[in-house]
């Protein structure tokens, strides 16, 4: 007797499957290809090669899934950019919105790095009370180490890769993608540590204008924060301790771990683009402020 799945069943998946993140999927999907590998490490020779297959096959039906899971979303942004005449708009409209986010968030920090290397002025904070996130966070520290370890690990690949690669062309072929590798990260952090400048959200009487370079920007209304919460635990503890599913949740921080987060009411009008895809629908924004208790007290109505 065969068996049968209810049409709910099979929805009710592609739901789950379609609120997970990107970066969970791509996660789980890094997680299922190492523990293939490791597996077939303590099988048998014949049974290790026939499952040689499967370490792409099963993370590739992972994101498979994940993609196909958003058809809706893609035909819905076809159709509007046929309806619009906006043709350029069609091939990003088959692109998952967190790939085209990156393409934007990539060409902002490179326009970033180039303000940097023409040393122009960075814009005027908007008028307001900043609550800055640079002092007693780690970011600066984050950037000097990334700036070291890039220049580190140059002589580093041009000594180790040549006892690696006897092939002579490979080898100089590997030395150029570590180059532009290298030449890539530093501009995106370059590019970055200018973007975010002072490193300030700004409270004014429209609400907390959120910037953090171009990683996330935009504005939470004063009346559409329901209430400020210190936290002390990890964001994702937090949020799953309090049943809010991932894609409601935005975790706004330069570097460091969410010191304070802002619960907000339904229907609200706070919308705020992370990592260049317009965010919508929020329940709760961490963030990292280096002195949380004002922020909250200044949010909190009294």
């Amino acid at each position: 007797m065969m068996m049968s799945f209810p049409p709910q069943s099979s929805l009710h998946y592609a739901a789950r499957v379609r609120a997970t993140p990107w970066m969970t999927v791509i996660r789980n999907a890094w997680l299922a290809f190492l523990a293939i590998a490791f597996g077939r490490m303590l099988l048998p020779h014949d049974w290790a090669r026939a499952a040689q297959p499967l370490s792409l096959a099963v993370p590739l039906l992972m994101l498979a899934a994940k993609d196909l899971s958003h058809l809706p979303d893609a035909l819905a942004r076809t159709r509007t950019a046929l309806a619009g005449r906006r043709w350029r708009d069609l091939p990003a409209a088959w692109l998952p919105p967190e790939v085209v986010g990156l393409l934007r968030l990539g060409h902002a920090l490179r326009c970033g790095f180039v303000q940097w290397l023409l040393r122009r002025p960075r814009p005027a904070a908007p008028a307001g009370t900043p609550f800055g996130y640079l002092e007693r966070g780690a970011y600066r520290t984050g950037v000097a180490i990334a700036l070291l370890a890039t220049l580190f690990e140059l002589p580093l690949d041009a000594a180790i890769i040549p006892l690696l690669v006897k092939d002579p062309e490979l080898c100089r072929t590997v030395h150029w993608l570590m180059l532009a590798g290298c030449l890539s990260g530093l501009v995106w952090v370059l590019g970055d540590r200018w973007l975010v400048g002072l490193g300030a959200h700004v409270l004014d009487d429209a609400g907390l204008q959120v910037r953090i370079g171009a990683r996330t920007h935009g504005t939470i209304p004063r009346a559409a924060v329901a209430r400020c919460e210190r936290v002390s635990e990890p964001a994702d503890a937090w949020r799953r301790r309090h049943g809010i599913a991932p894609a409601a949740a935005l975790t706004a921080s330069p570097l460091d771990k969410p010191n304070l987060v802002l619960l907000l009411k339904e229907g609200h009008d706070a919308h705020l683009t992370h990592l260049g895809v317009r965010r919508a629908h929020l329940a709760a924004v961490f963030l990292y402020v280096d002195n949380p208790a004002a922020l909250a007290a200044a949010l909190t109505p009294h």
